[in-house]
């Protein structure tokens, strides 16, 4: 068995040496810095709060020690009385004591601000009326108001770290006549908040050091144990494949139990491989059954292949002869359904002209009779009409009155005609009336007239009207009713004649109907044989098809079989690398 030895590989970007110790440093360092700079607020704010109680305090003392009644009176009597004096050396004298390092008297005119005493030593004092540049009036108008005002921070200057208070000064009556200005040397306070942050300093970078060792040996610690359970791992992967190999790592942190889990994991991949050993030998054997028995039935595949295509083509030559034999019992099935269906309609037809036939009969029956008794009818009132029309010679009797009367009339117009020209001038309407009376005459002889030749017309219309009349009578008499009794026969034949082939088309249509269910029986067998034959032949064709696939799938897994076989000699060899006892 060959031995692969793995290289050792190094940490591709950090170890975790280095990811531990520079967060941790860095956090330290940032707590110790916020700590740092908590304990220096809060120092800081200590010493300036006790050197504003100082500055007040020396404030306090010196208002204390000087009189307001002899600051009330400087400013009128100058720097050579005594009032200046005793106030000057009051406040010299506090000074020195409490460690003012300026302290003056302001007063107020106009608005602006003037000394009245200034302790100052040096070439920089100021005298009795001098305006005070350093501060304004609206700045210290409440302390001329009786109240103080005391600075709460260190004012770093030129003049020096000074922390400046201002107190009223009041007189007897309680009246602010002056306010003292008192700048309070605080370089002291300053000097201890220096000191007192170089020892914060100290302490913290001590103390940071002191964290950083100790993270740092504690960090080494673990990355020791760490490189340790690398180095054993590593061991393992190099022991060519023995997994009977432990991790001993008895640091009782985490490192330990990581130890425990690798020793388990380890103990979880030898059964898995003793399984596949056992597996594969188990494979082994299985495949080389599998291509024993895929031979042989690779050979019976091929056997029952053949005898099914020769299944498939016998069942293909049945399946066109049925075909051919289903078409021809198609077309006479077709060739009887159109009998049968001519027949019927025949017979149909048949009763129908029956019916219609005797409706013939009977209607030329009716007609017949309704005919004769119409022409009686017709007789009478053709005579009776002939007799009525001999009224129209009267017309011709009084065209002839009325004519005689036009004559008569004519005459008498003419008559009044010539009594009026007797008359002359009374006579002329009477003549005109005659005149027109001839007129009427002349046209009423003129309309009778010809009323007389439309009568004799009409006269002879009327009579050839009857000549006409009496021979239709004669006609419906002599040939119409003879014609009815010849249709009367020929509907009685044409109505025998009807019935009896009616008869005979059911009798046809009833052996046609029974000729075609016989056919639809016969048609039903050969689609049944012809659908058990289509199936047998696809179930034939499916068989091949299918035993063509068997026979591709047994050499598929014939292939795979032997592939398996190698896939279970390599798996073994592989186990084999392993030492599993």
């Amino acid at each position: 068995m060959s031995k692969t030895v793995t290289k050792k590989r190094k940490v591709r970007k950090m170890s975790i040496l280095v990811k531990l110790l520079v967060p941790t440093s860095l956090m330290v360092i940032l707590v110790a810095i916020l700590m740092g700079l908590s304990a220096y607020m809060q120092l800081s704010d200590s010493l300036v709060a006790a050197g504003v109680d100082e500055a007040e305090m020396a404030a306090d003392m010196a208002v204390g020690a000087i009189s307001g009644k002899d600051v009330e009176k400087i400013p009128e009597a100058g720097d050579g009385s005594a009032a200046y004096s005793n106030t000057l050396n009051q406040l010299r004298n506090i000074q020195d004591l409490s460690g003012i390092k300026y302290l003056y008297v302001l007063y107020e005119e106009d608005g602006k601000l003037y000394y009245s005493v200034d302790t100052d030593s040096s070439m920089d004092q100021a005298e009795v009326g001098d305006e005070c540049d350093d501060v304004t009036y609206d700045d210290v108008k409440d302390v001329f108001a009786g109240e103080s005002y005391v600075q709460d921070y260190i004012d770093k200057s030129e003049y020096g770290d000074l922390i400046t208070v201002y107190k009223p000064i009041k007189n007897l009556s309680g009246e602010v006549v002056a306010i003292l200005g008192s700048d309070y040397d605080a370089s002291g306070v300053t000097k201890r908040l220096n000191e007192s942050v170089l020892k914060v300093a100290m302490n913290a970078i001590v103390g940071l050091a002191v964290s950083l060792l100790v993270i740092g040996l504690v960090v080494t610690k673990m990355v020791k144990n760490l490189r340790n359970v690398d180095d054993k791992i590593y061991d393992l992967v190099n022991s060519d494949g023995d997994l009977t190999q432990k991790l001993k790592i008895k640091s009782g942190d985490e490192l330990e139990l990581i130890a425990d889990n690798v020793n388990a994991l380890l103990e979880y991949i030898r059964d898995i491989m003793l399984n596949i050993s056992d597996g594969s030998v188990k494979l082994n054997a299985s495949s080389q059954n599998v291509v024993e028995q895929l031979k042989d039935t690779e050979l019976k595949i091929t056997d029952v292949s053949a005898t099914m295509e020769e299944m498939s083509a016998a069942m293909e030559e049945t399946s066109a002869s049925l075909a051919g034999v289903n078409e021809a019992v198609e077309q006479i099935h077709e060739a009887i359904m159109k009998i049968a269906e001519n027949s019927a309609t025949g017979s149909e037809k048949s009763a129908d002209i029956m019916n219609k036939a005797s409706d013939i009969y009977s209607e030329a029956v009716k007609n017949r009779e309704d005919a004769t008794e119409k022409a009686n009818v017709m007789k009478e009132n053709v005579n009776e009409k002939i007799k009525e029309s001999k009224a129209v010679e009267e017309i011709k009797v009084l065209t002839d009155n009325i004519i005689a009367i036009t004559d008569q009339t004519n005459l008498l117009a003419l008559n009044a005609s010539i009594e009026a020209a007797r008359a002359g001038e009374a006579g002329r309407g009477f003549a005109v009336v005659a005149d027109e009376i001839s007129k009427l005459a002349t046209d009423s002889a003129q309309a009778a007239n010809q009323i007389k030749g439309v009568s004799e017309i009409v006269i002879n219309a009327v009579n050839r009207l009857a000549e006409e009349s009496e021979n239709m009578v004669a006609f419906l008499d002599e040939v119409a009713m003879a014609g009815y009794d010849r249709l009367l026969d020929t509907s009685e034949s044409y109505r025998d004649d009807v019935a009896n082939t009616g008869a005979m088309m059911q009798e046809f249509a009833a052996s046609s109907e029974h000729l075609r269910h016989n056919i639809d029986d016969i048609k039903e067998a050969i689609n049944a044989v012809n659908i058990a034959v289509e199936e047998s032949t696809n179930g034939i064709a499916n068989v091949t098809i299918i035993t063509s696939d068997i026979t591709e799938a047994v050499g598929v897994v014939d292939k795979d079989a032997h592939s398996n076989n190698e896939i279970a000699q390599n798996l073994n060899t592989e186990v084999n690398k392993f030492k599993l006892s």
